[in-house]
């Protein structure tokens, strides 16, 4: 692989995949596509009636598309980062993207039942689905979790031909922090399966309330290792003692 010395830096790392590849262009398709079929069935309010009615909708729609949007940022920076086109990060990437179309309805039928049951007074409805509305719950942790122990493994690959890609000191630990990042998230779908299982089922959409713990572990983990960065660079940094 050629020297990365001359290749764009960002937050220093230095970007091995700033041009555009063949499978950066058809991640960006099926990104795309999820998200066509996250708006199919959004019809556009006619009535102010109407578009009251329609709140149910819209915030089961934001809430997807930003998670959704965590998903594809993540593989966005992966690719900018280190430009990897090997076998395994071909296939690990082809299984990600099946997994991301996948969830898209179990997301949105999710967030849909939830919002409707906030919104609406719909309490008969919703106890008569709770069991359904439990296997699905489950069903997309799975999927969650499944997602983004893919997206820890690419960034694995990328640790694991860190020779290869001549990572410096802070790439590597970035890596490893993207890593963890990653597995804590796997950890909270995880959380968010047992609650949905153990949790009645009349509580069972409660369970969803797990993934706010998202926030706060991207916040520690951006804390921990953006601190021993900047303690490595200032160390890199620092004039030789004599």
């Amino acid at each position: 692989m050629e020297s990365p010395d001359h290749f764009p830096v960002e937050q220093g790392f230095r970007m091995r995949g700033s041009t555009m590849s063949r499978i950066d262009v058809f991640s960006d398709v099926a990104f795309g596509f999820a998200l066509v079929l996250l708006v199919v069935s959004l019809a556009v309010p006619v009535t102010s009636a109407r578009l009251q009615n329609s709140i149910p909708s819209f915030v089961p729609f934001v809430i997807s598309f930003v998670m959704l949007l965590g998903v594809w940022y993540s593989h966005y920076v992966f690719f900018r980062r280190y430009g990897l086109l090997d076998r395994v990060t071909v296939g690990l990437n082809s299984v990600l993207l099946f997994l991301v179309l996948f969830c898209v309805f179990p997301l949105k039928f999710l967030f849909s039942a939830i919002s409707t049951y906030l919104f609406r007074d719909s309490s008969s409805t919703w106890f008569a689905t709770t069991v359904q509305i439990n296997g699905m719950l489950v069903l997309y942790a799975l999927g969650f979790a499944a997602v983004f122990f893919l997206v820890a493994s690419l960034y694995w690959n990328a640790w694991r031909l860190r020779e290869l890609l001549a990572l410096s000191g802070v790439e590597r630990l970035l890596t490893v922090s993207s890593i963890v990042d990653a597995l804590g998230m796997v950890a909270i779908a995880l959380i968010a399966c047992l609650a949905s299982l153990v949790i009645p089922s009349a509580w069972s959409a409660y369970s969803a309330a797990s993934y706010l713990l998202i926030a706060p572990w991207k916040l520690l983990n951006t804390l921990y290792f953006g601190r021993k960065a900047t303690n490595l660079r200032n160390l890199v940094a620092a004039p030789n003692l004599q």
